[in-house]
């Protein structure tokens, strides 16, 4: 398994300018030792073709494989003049992913009320045809990332439907270890994970002793292993306490438990 790390999870110190991406970069390799760094499309400054390959040369230069581009979108939309726009946006992102040497778009479903999802399920189908077509031609898969709240993936059982109703290759998931609503968390993971191409650790609080305290990896990278995942791994903290100081914590204890389990290269 890769270990890499999320830039959300230095939204606040980016939206802030406390940081920047290349300061991440250089963390991610000097600092944290990572395989791999996953960038949020949004977070990027600029998009031009200068920038763009410039920043992939620079996490190439530092020994960094993208292993995503995640970019926000929502098929979840009730006109064609909507959704044509939203399949704009992914096919533009994936030029982007292309660009920057990332093999691996993450987008959504999207999200809308649950009482409008099911009349709109045949949009986010359209919507994900569309786009899975144009990746194809790229050679990128697109990483659905299954979402909690108004998404239309709560569950792992969503999850998998859709997978097999898009019965694309290149449609897999980006399975996100703190995002679905299902009873048992971990009967998710093992679920999606004959599905999934990267990975979310999500992490929310670290307790005293350096662990998450709200899910169990110990647990979690059993399954990972069981199952033979060999993707990334990427870190996204999503805690309220400072980023800056809780970052390198979850990276510290991520690679404690993944030595533990014999999951590094």
């Amino acid at each position: 398994m890769k270990l890499g790390l999320c830039t959300w999870s230095y939204h606040r110190s980016l939206a802030s300018k406390k940081l920047t991406l290349e300061a991440i970069i250089k963390m991610c390799r000097k600092d944290f030792k990572l395989d791999g760094i996953e960038i949020i499309a949004e977070e990027l400054p600029e998009t031009g073709q200068e920038y763009i390959t410039g920043l992939k040369g620079m996490a190439h230069d530092h020994g960094l494989v993208i292993s995503s581009l995640s970019c926000t979108n929502n098929f979840g939309v009730e006109t064609d003049g909507e959704l044509s726009k939203a399949v704009d946006d992914v096919m533009r992102w994936i030029d982007t992913a292309e660009l920057i040497g990332s093999t691996i778009l993450r987008i959504f479903t999207g999200w809308a009320p649950k009482e409008k999802q099911a009349a709109l399920w045949p949009n986010i189908m359209d919507g994900i045809s569309r786009s899975a077509r144009y990746a194809r031609t790229h050679k990128i898969r697109l990483a659905v990332e299954p979402h909690n709240g108004s998404g239309f993936l709560s569950t792992s059982a969503e999850a998998v439907k859709f997978i097999k109703e898009a019965a694309s290759e290149n449609v897999k998931l980006n399975l996100d270890t703190g995002n679905y609503r299902d009873d048992d968390p971990y009967g998710a993971i093992v679920r999606s994970l004959p599905y999934t191409v990267h990975a979310h650790a999500k992490i929310r609080d670290l307790s005293g002793n350096g662990q998450d305290s709200i899910l169990d990896y110990d647990r979690i990278l059993r399954i990972f292993k069981q199952n033979d995942y060999k993707g990334f791994l990427s870190i996204e903290y999503e805690g309220a306490k400072d980023e800056i100081e809780c970052v390198p914590k979850a990276v510290k204890m991520m690679r404690k438990m993944l030595e533990k389990h014999d999951l590094v290269k």
